[in-house]
């Protein structure tokens, strides 16, 4: 039986229930000032909110020095009955210091299956997956870098691969390399912000080479787009295609 790894602990894949595949629970980034999500009290809210509406698991995408405050987010599942995957990984490298990065790219896949195994810092709490970033239309250093730590990790725990495509660009270049290069079955990789590049053509290739498809982030430009008389469904929406589910087991 496949199985995810909550902060809580691992559970059967069939007991997710209705599950927000990409979201922040806290996040924190020089690349985003003043824009900071740290508050366990309003997390805990939105949590109660979405438990209210029928959702029963959150994938938070908070990769590795970002705010993910694990300690907390294993309160908040336990205290309010929303299962709750956290990550390891790393983002693009505008969101670190040129020192941290520096500290820690030499051993950066020993690092992820250490969040994954052990636990993130000392919380104990392990990580369920690895999220890893592109460029914008295409891979660079860093995002290579990264990703080869990524697969290596995968390999060596089955912790599926959860991809930040930049502005929903670069994802046949992803695939390329994940899977075409390292080994990564594409059945083990997540394609997150395709919506925010609606090309139908480029997704449907992705989708037939196997990898997951999410479709996230459905407000802000699209939605502000819905004016009275305008098309009722932005175009990043008529991208869906059925019969795509996120997969976030371990082996």
């Amino acid at each position: 039986m496949t199985r995810v790894r909550t902060v809580l602990g691992d559970v059967p894949a069939g007991e997710l229930g209705v599950c927000d595949a990409h979201d922040h629970l806290f996040i924190r980034t020089p690349a985003l000032p003043g824009r900071e999500l740290d508050d366990p009290a309003v997390a805990r809210d939105r949590l109660r909110e979405f438990h209210e509406l029928g959702g029963r698991t959150v994938v938070q995408w908070t990769p590795y020095g970002m705010g993910r405050r694990p300690e907390d987010l294993a309160a908040l599942s336990r205290q309010g009955g929303t299962r709750i995957v956290a990550a390891t990984g790393l983002h693009r490298a505008a969101h670190y210091a040129p020192e941290l990065l520096g500290r820690i790219m030499p051993g950066l896949e020993d690092l992820f299956v250490s969040e994954i195994t052990d636990g993130i810092g000392g919380s104990g709490v392990r990580a369920g997956l690895i999220k890893v970033a592109g460029a914008f239309h295409g891979v660079d250093a860093h995002a290579r870098h990264t990703m080869v730590a990524a697969a290596g990790a995968h390999h060596r725990t089955g912790a599926p691969i959860a991809v930040h495509l930049e502005l929903g660009t670069a994802a046949t270049d992803v695939l390329d390399l994940l899977c075409g290069e390292l080994g990564v079955e594409p059945r083990r990789v997540i394609l997150g912000h395709l919506g925010r590049f609606p090309d139908a053509v480029a997704q449907l290739d992705v989708a037939r080479a196997g990898a997951f498809l999410a479709f996230d982030g459905p407000s802000r430009t699209s939605l502000r787009g819905c004016r009275s008389g305008s098309d009722p469904l932005p175009r990043r929406h008529r991208c869906l295609i059925p019969g795509l589910r996120p997969i976030l087991a371990l082996r």
